[in-house]
C-alpha cells in the first residue's frame, strides 16, 4: 500500500504512477474525503481518499509486519498543517522542495539557517518517523509518464537516507514505479537532490546520475 499525503498536481501523478504499477494506493489532503473524491474522480481514480489523521493507519493485509509508506506531497510553506502525529510510526519519503520565495515557517527556517538541508529539518519535525529523500527531483509531469516510457535505460531517481531499511523500501518503490534508483550515503546527501542541485530536473541514467552526484562507481 502506498499513502500519499497531498493531492496537487505532484500528489495524483505520483497515484496516477502507482496505480498503473499495480500498487494500492491512498491519498489524503487538507479537504476531508468527501470533498476529495471529486478531484480524485478526475485525477487519481483509482485511489482511496482517506482523512489526514489516518494517512499512515497500518494495513497488515498489504504490507504485514512492515510499517506505513507515506509520501509527503504538500508544498513545503503548509508543512505547518501537517500534524507529526499523523506520521508517527511511518515511512516518510520526503519529496517536497525548498523555493526561495516560499514563506517558511519559523521551524523549517531555523533548521536551515543551522546547516540542515532540507529534509533533515523535515525529519526533525517528524521524530516519530524515519525520512528518506526521493521523487523530488523529477517534475510532475515525468514522474507520471517517464517510468512507463520503455526505453533502454530507464530515468534514474535518487533515494537519500539514513536508515538502510528503510531506504532499501524506498528504492523498491521508485524501481516499481519504473525508475532505476540510485542511493545516496546519507539523508544530509539528499542535499544534492535538491532545486539548484546538479540533478535536479535532469532525466539521468543511472551511471550519469553518478557521475554528477560523484558516487562510488560511477
Amino acid at each position: 500500500m502506498l499513502n500519499i499525503l497531498g493531492a496537487g498536481r505532484a500528489g495524483t501523478a505520483l497515484a496516477r504512477a502507482a496505480q498503473a504499477a499495480g500498487v494500492p494506493t491512498r491519498i489524503a489532503a487538507s479537504r476531508p474525503p468527501g470533498a476529495l473524491r471529486l478531484h480524485l474522480a478526475q485525477y487519481a481514480p483509482r485511489a482511496t481518499a482517506v482523512p489526514a489523521e489516518c494517512i499512515a493507519a497500518d494495513d497488515a493485509r498489504t504490507a504485514p509486519g512492515l510499517p506505513p509508506l507515506v509520501v509527503l506531497m504538500v508544498p513545503q510553506e503548509e508543512l505547518d498543517a501537517v500534524d507529526p502525529a499523523w506520521l508517527r510510526g511511518a515511512v516518510v519519503v520526503d519529496a517536497t522542495n525548498r523555493w526561495d520565495e516560499e514563506p517558511l515557517a519559523d521551524w523549517f527556517r531555523a533548521s536551515l539557517e543551522a546547516g540542515l538541508s532540507s529534509s533533515e529539518a523535515v525529519a526533525a519535525r517528524l521524530p516519530g518517523a524515519t525520512v528518506v529523500k526521493a521523487l523530488n527531483h523529477v517534475s510532475h509531469w515525468d514522474l507520471d509518464t517517464a517510468g512507463r516510457s520503455g526505453a533502454a535505460d530507464r530515468r534514474a531517481l535518487g533515494v537519500a537516507g539514513d536508515d538502510a531499511g528503510a531506504v532499501r523500501r524506498v528504492a523498491d518503490l521508485t524501481a516499481r514505479l519504473g525508475f532505476e534508483p540510485v542511493v545516496l550515503p546519507s539523508l544530509a546527501a539528499g542535499r544534492a537532490l535538491e532545486p539548484g542541485g546538479p540533478v535536479f530536473n535532469q532525466p539521468l541514467s543511472a551511471p550519469a546520475l553518478r557521475r554528477a552526484l560523484g558516487l562510488a562507481g560511477s
